[in-house]
C-alpha cells in the first residue's frame, strides 16, 4: 500500500450522491480504477451537516458498501476504506460523530473548501475539527480552487497545522492546476492523490496519469506514515 496504488477520494459507492447511480457503475469504476494500477480505494460520498445526521449517513453508506460486496463480481476485490468527503461549514466541529466519518485505517478526515472565496474563518475552523476529533485533515482538490484563490489564501491553508493536501489526478492535464501543484512538490509538502471519479464517462479515473507524472517522486514523509497506521 503506498502513494502510487492508493486513490484517496472517489465517489464509487452507488445511489448515495453524485457519483456511481447503481451497483453496475461502481464496479465498472472500480475495475478501470484496478486497471490503472489502483490497489487501494478511500470511498469518500459527499456528506453535508445540514443535510443528514451522522448516524443516517453511516447507515446509508453501509449499505451501499454492502451491493458492492454482494456482487461478487470480482475475482479479486481492491481494498475499499470507508470516509467520505466532508462539506465544511461554519460551526462543523459541533456535528456529533464527525470523527466516525474518519478513514479508520489512516485516521484521516477529508474536508472540502466551500467554492467560494477563501475566508479566514475556513482555516480556523479546520483547525478547531482536528483538534475536537484528533484526526489528520486532509484538505480536498486543491487545484479546484486555482480560479478563485490568492496565493495568499493558498499560504493560509498551507499554514494549518498537519493538514495534507489532496490533488485530483486531473491537476496534470491543465497548465495551470499543473503549476499550482510544481512548488507543492518541489518544497515537500504533504500531498496525497484522487480521482475524484464519479462516473464511467465526464468524470471517469484517470489515476494512472499521476503515476507517470510522478514516477520518480518521493512522498513526504508524512504521507508515507499514513500507509503505516
Amino acid at each position: 500500500m503506498n502513494l502510487f496504488d492508493t486513490d484517496f477520494h472517489c465517489h464509487i459507492l452507488p445511489g448515495i450522491d453524485d457519483g456511481a447511480a447503481d451497483v453496475e457503475e461502481s464496479i465498472k469504476l472500480i475495475q478501470m480504477q484496478m486497471a490503472q494500477g489502483v490497489r487501494n480505494i478511500v470511498a469518500t460520498p459527499h456528506y453535508r451537516k445540514h443535510e443528514m445526521s451522522v448516524e443516517r449517513f453511516l447507515k446509508r453508506r453501509s449499505a451501499a458498501y454492502n451491493k458492492i460486496l454482494n456482487s461478487r463480481a470480482f475475482e479479486k476485490m481492491p481494498r475499499i476504506m470507508l470516509a467520505a468527503e466532508i462539506a465544511l461549514e461554519h460551526n462543523l466541529c459541533d456535528t456529533e460523530g464527525l470523527e466516525l466519518l474518519a478513514n479508520q485505517r489512516m485516521n484521516t478526515l477529508l474536508l472540502e473548501i466551500p467554492y467560494e472565496g477563501y475566508r479566514k474563518w475556513m482555516s480556523e475552523e479546520i483547525e478547531e475539527i482536528a483538534y475536537r476529533t484528533k484526526k489528520q485533515i486532509i484538505i480536498a482538490h486543491l487545484d479546484r480552487y486555482v480560479d478563485i484563490f490568492s496565493s495568499a489564501d493558498y499560504n493560509d491553508i498551507l499554514n494549518i497545522p498537519d493538514a495534507i493536501f489532496q490533488f485530483n489526478t486531473s491537476v496534470f492535464t491543465k497548465w495551470k492546476t499543473k503549476k499550482l501543484l510544481k512548488p507543492f512538490i518541489k518544497d515537500d509538502y504533504p500531498v496525497v492523490f484522487g480521482t475524484d471519479c464519479h462516473n464511467t464517462s465526464s468524470r471517469k479515473p484517470n489515476f494512472d496519469i499521476m503515476v507517470k507524472q510522478l514516477k520518480n517522486y518521493e512522498p513526504n514523509y508524512n504521507v508515507r506514515m499514513l500507509f503505516e497506521q
